[in-house]
């Protein structure tokens, strides 16, 4: 008889540590399936971890917001958009000017953080936006965020991404071209043309 309960108990931990794993997960997918202002995660997995790297530093970091600013029919530009970053409490924007596909770059200081923001448009008219943001403390990557932006939406192919990445993980902004995943831009790329929904993890 007690050979059974002590099997019982075995079943019963069993069943409670699979019931603890789905409600994990559902958490995961709940938090990171999208970010604050939206646009869905490319690689899950990656991104919790680089999220909770980054917080067990004391960082959460994250672009809440792109708002492209229009420029009249005919006029050359330059095409100005303005992203809206959050680092900790702190919500700062980021405005950069494009006439064309040209990768621009900047860098400021906010609460202690080095951040280092590059972006492209992906076309004359701006759609897709790409961003890169990086994250430094004391002259060290804490985070990394890509996104994808379309301002107009003509297919389903045209989603909104985003990734997280940790150090060691980071990729520049452009591989050797706009479609090579060794880059940011490629990475999100690839995942838009491969995938038609859903989170790859």
């Amino acid at each position: 008889m007690q050979k059974s309960n002590f099997f019982f108990a075995i079943l019963l931990m069993g069943s409670l540590a699979l019931t603890a794993c789905a409600k994990k997960d559902s958490e995961f997918a709940a938090r990171y399936a999208k970010n604050r202002m939206g646009a869905t995660v490319v690689d899950g997995v990656k991104t919790q971890q680089a999220a909770e790297q980054a917080a067990a530093q004391g960082l959460e970091a994250d672009i809440v917001g792109v708002k492209r600013y229009w420029t009249p029919e005919g006029q050359p530009g330059p095409r100005v958009v303005m992203a809206t970053i959050l680092i900790n409490n702190t919500e700062f924007p980021v405005t950069s000017h494009h006439y064309g596909t040209e990768t621009v770059n900047g860098s400021v200081t906010v609460d202690g953080y080095n951040i280092s923001y590059e972006a492209m448009c992906g076309d004359t008219n701006c759609n897709p936006y790409y961003a890169s943001m990086k994250v430094y403390s004391n002259g060290r990557l804490v985070i990394q965020e890509g996104v994808r932006i379309y301002f107009e939406r003509s297919s389903a192919a045209h989603t909104d991404l985003y990734q997280w990445l940790a150090p060691g993980q980071e990729l520049p902004f452009m591989g050797s071209d706009a479609q090579d995943a060794r880059g940011m831009v490629g990475y999100l790329n690839q995942y838009g043309a491969n995938s038609g929904s859903g989170v790859i993890q």
